[in-house]
């Protein structure tokens, strides 16, 4: 990405610290916002997110993605979707094991657009990069390895595969850089993200699933779409204009370091020790794989 107007290295960190402190009350929030469903919570924050958008610029928007040709129009709905599955998983996952071993394995993402790359375009990872991806591999076999009391392999799972799917998300988002300007593409995305998600849950219901929120929920919601959403793509997106692409990707690995933090300090779910060393090991190999890439590693979605 071309700089345009380079940042002095202090405000760019802080910035980056800024987004990266935005990002990490993500896996708390979503805590809080237990016991509502996980799938109606992505549900809530993404619908929540798009209609403040809208309600910024409403013509614009419309005006904005009207334009669009169908066949990039379902492009944008492609890439919510992507989102809507990543946003699912990731929540349904961080429900169904340890606070500190989701929200270690989602800093994973970086690593993730990496192997996506080498998948999809041939992009051969650089010898530090191969480093970085067996560290975090490493961290990651150790984490699941976990004998927390609230540790569940199958919870692990499900935030890998939402890792898995924040690749495709970023390797799909890639192409459309320049379809939409930044605040009708992301209302774009996350009006399709919520719309999906909305679906789901009424499927669920229909079935005779029971979704329930209570106020404090509903208020976790809120901030959800508010602060990680809204704020720290926000964040990101000014940032990605006037910063070096390899520092703002340091956002995910910082993600991951303030929600430990907070879960631990707020939420009194501090990580057991074989967590500490694995996120140790991923947080090392994201860093690594960050500091040998090209620039291209972008920052966190959860």
């Amino acid at each position: 990405m071309t700089q345009i107007d380079p940042w002095p290295r202090g405000k760019a960190v802080l910035v980056v610290g800024a987004a990266a402190l935005c990002f990490s009350t993500s896996g708390p929030l979503a805590r809080v916002a237990a016991p509502a469903h996980p799938l109606l919570i992505a549900a809530g924050r993404t619908v929540l997110a798009a209609l403040l958008l809208l309600l910024w610029s409403p013509r614009s928007t419309v005006r904005a993605v009207a334009a669009l040709p169908h066949a990039t129009l379902g492009k944008v709905l492609g890439v919510g979707l992507l989102l809507a599955a990543h946003f699912g998983f990731f929540l349904v996952g961080l429900s169904a094991t340890s606070f500190a071993a989701a929200v270690t394995l989602v800093s994973l993402e970086p690593v993730a657009v990496v192997l996506v790359a080498w998948a999809a375009f041939s992009a051969r990872p650089s010898w530090g990069e191969g480093l970085g991806v067996a560290l975090a591999t490493m961290g990651a076999l150790v984490t699941a390895t976990s004998g927390s009391s609230e540790h569940r392999l199958l919870g692990d799972l499900l935030v890998v595969i939402a890792v898995a799917l924040y690749g495709l998300y970023v390797a799909a988002a890639r192409g459309l850089a320049k379809a939409l300007s930044p605040r009708p593409y992301a209302a774009a995305v996350y009006g399709a993200a919520g719309v999906s998600l909305g679906l789901v849950c009424g499927g669920l219901a229909l079935g005779g699933h029971s979704f329930s929120v209570s106020n404090g929920s509903m208020a976790a919601i809120l901030a959800l779409a508010v602060i990680p959403t809204l704020g720290g793509h926000t964040l990101v997106q000014w940032s990605a204009r006037h910063v070096p692409a390899s520092l703002v990707a340091l956002v995910s690995p910082g993600e991951t370091v303030g929600s430990l933090l907070i879960g631990a300090v707020l939420l009194g779910q501090p990580p057991s020790a074989h967590e500490g060393a694995g996120a140790m090991l991923v947080l090392a190999g994201v860093v690594c794989t960050v500091a040998a890439s090209s620039g291209q590693a972008p920052a966190s979605a959860s």
